[in-house]
């Protein structure tokens, strides 16, 4: 009967995906002022081997906060090394990028681990990024999800509590980065961590708030105009027009950017350009504590 029970728990856990309902509150009375303070995040590391990006160190200059893989998902210990030692010489957030071990798939297979076991795994990944920065004078600020992962923690609150609760544990100052909606923003109010909710401008998103499948066709074709419209519409309105033409409210903490494309460079240089004073996340909701330290004599 034990047993029977355990397995009932277990597979409650292992729901399939499912998108969330999305709430609109009424914006009628609501007096946007565009963005001044956003953060550009955008993802390191992602090689195997011999296989590297070669745009990645290139974007480095445009953005405020960088996501390096950890090694399950994507890249490798020598590829992670040299990421952070170039990382190093930029001003910029260092985060964990965090995915299920899939490397073949990049993480974007759907993968369903019970709650013991999806914390062993993000606390592996997050030991192993954290080793390598410790040895230079740095430390983990903020972690994103990767692939279905990051899919999973929009979506399903158990896995987002689970994923937020897990980073409490390894350090409460630390951002859980991921898709702007409510069940984040639920996961992080729960566990008490700060939330970074964000965007991504090379998407197409649906009129509840979820991003459709990568299409290589649609979503390459005019790749500039298409990013750095939806990055424009957000800075200046708050707002994201989707792929049925209505428009939703998303209230944003980052701009999420590619870092694998040719186009990458120039799509992070125009998006820089739009926001007066970038700013990364991890300090805003700390900066008061440490003003107030600072009039400890």
């Amino acid at each position: 009967m034990q047993n029977a029970d355990k397995n009932n728990k277990k597979m409650q856990r292992r729901r399939p995906y499912q998108r969330p309902r999305h709430r609109e509150t009424p914006q009628s009375n609501v007096i946007f002022a565009p963005k001044k303070h956003l953060d550009i995040n955008c993802n390191l590391a992602q090689g195997i081997g011999i296989l590297k990006n070669p745009f990645e160190e290139k974007v480095l200059p445009y953005v405020t906060s960088v996501n390096i893989s950890c090694g399950i998902h994507a890249g490798d210990p020598s590829t992670i090394a040299r990421t952070v030692d170039i990382v190093k010489k930029h001003s910029v957030n260092i985060g964990a990028l965090i995915g299920y071990p899939d490397i073949a798939s990049n993480g974007e297979r759907e993968m369903y681990l019970d709650v013991d076991e999806l914390r062993a795994m993000i606390l592996y990944q997050l030991g192993a990024l954290n080793a390598m920065l410790h040895c230079r004078g740095l430390e983990i600020r903020h972690v994103r999800t990767h692939g279905f992962l990051y899919r999973q923690v929009y979506t399903d609150l158990i896995v987002a509590e689970t994923v937020a609760k897990t980073i409490a544990e390894f350090s409460r100052w630390i951002t859980l980065v991921g898709l702007a909606g409510p069940i984040l923003f639920q996961a992080g109010t729960n566990v008490n961590i700060k939330i970074g909710q964000e965007a991504l401008i090379d998407r197409r998103y649906r009129k509840d708030g979820t991003i459709l499948p990568y299409s290589e066709i649609i979503d390459t074709k005019d790749y500039l105009e298409n990013t750095a419209g939806r990055a424009m519409e957000i800075v200046q309105t708050g707002k994201m027009t989707c792929e049925d033409k209505s428009k939703i409210r998303i209230n944003v903490d980052t701009i999420h950017l590619s870092s694998d494309r040719e186009e990458s460079v120039e799509l992070a240089r125009t998006v820089r350009a739009m926001i007066p004073e970038p700013r990364a996340l991890h300090m805003d909701k700390f900066g008061k504590y440490f003003t107030d330290m600072s009039t400890i004599k």
